[in-house]
């Protein structure tokens, strides 16, 4: 999900897979799949970047899942996160009575 602030001032989250188009007139519009207008403050630019940014995120998540490996060893990106964080959690022996 991406955040977008509308021109009401509301803050709106958006499915980046749902967005259909943006376009810029004298305001910014996000053109959704189910035909969803929302009048918008931030740039087609920005709202790129945003887009850009939750793919990588994802990507970047299903890297670590399939590998348990950080997918971001020099800590390029945002947020430095441990490789441990994402390792699976360890195994806990269940009693059976």
């Amino acid at each position: 999900m991406i955040g977008l602030t509308r021109r009401t001032g509301d803050l709106c989250r958006l499915d980046p897979d749902h967005i259909e188009r943006v376009e810029a007139h004298p305001d910014t519009v996000v053109h959704l799949t189910d035909g969803a207008r929302y009048c918008v403050l931030e740039t087609v630019d920005q709202i790129v970047a945003r887009i850009r940014e939750d793919r990588a995120a994802v990507i970047a998540a299903c890297y670590v899942l399939d590998r348990g490996e950080d997918a971001d060893p020099m800590g390029l990106g945002r947020i430095p996160v441990a490789p441990e964080a994402h390792g699976p959690a360890p195994a806990i022996p269940l009693r059976r009575s």
